[in-house]
């Protein structure tokens, strides 16, 4: 069977996608959102992180927390364990917020016992969440394809 196609301007492409973590891996997986179509609410801990993706039509905001009351797909792209566990789980983490069949999609690379805490702890919020690591860095990321 063929793989369903997703046509520019379907629904989903109109519902915010949220995406935590705006360095050298980030910023370019927020900007092909962006460039695709799909509205996309960010934060980063580095305000200057977020101003390119502003300037592209990004809505910038100011915690994880926020990102989660906003959208039902959220991307995180972080550099440490100890940084998911804090965007996730702390004061202002994604988990305060998170609604129900919310999408949490990490990429960021780290240890699978973190990753699989992370799953259970969104489980209990109702939220659905995927250990997504990306590697190859920065130059394969803005390749023209």
């Amino acid at each position: 069977a063929a793989a369903p196609v997703m046509l520019r301007g379907s629904m989903a492409s109109k519902t915010p996608v949220g995406f935590i973590g705006l360095g050298n891996m980030g910023s370019p997986m927020a900007k092909n959102l962006i460039k695709n179509g799909y509205p996309v609410i960010a934060t980063d801990v580095f305000p200057e992180c977020c101003k390119e993706l502003q300037d592209l039509g990004a809505q910038v905001v100011d915690s994880p927390a926020y990102v989660a009351e906003k959208a039902d797909r959220i991307i995180t792209m972080l550099p440490s364990s100890p940084n998911v566990i804090e965007v996730y789980t702390g004061s202002n983490g994604i988990l305060k917020k998170v609604k129900k069949g919310t999408l949490l999609v990490d990429s960021s690379t780290i240890d699978p016992a973190v990753a699989k805490e992370m799953a259970v702890a969104a489980e209990k919020m109702g939220a659905v969440f995927m250990d997504a690591p990306v590697s190859g860095g920065k130059r394969l990321l803005i390749a023209p394809n």
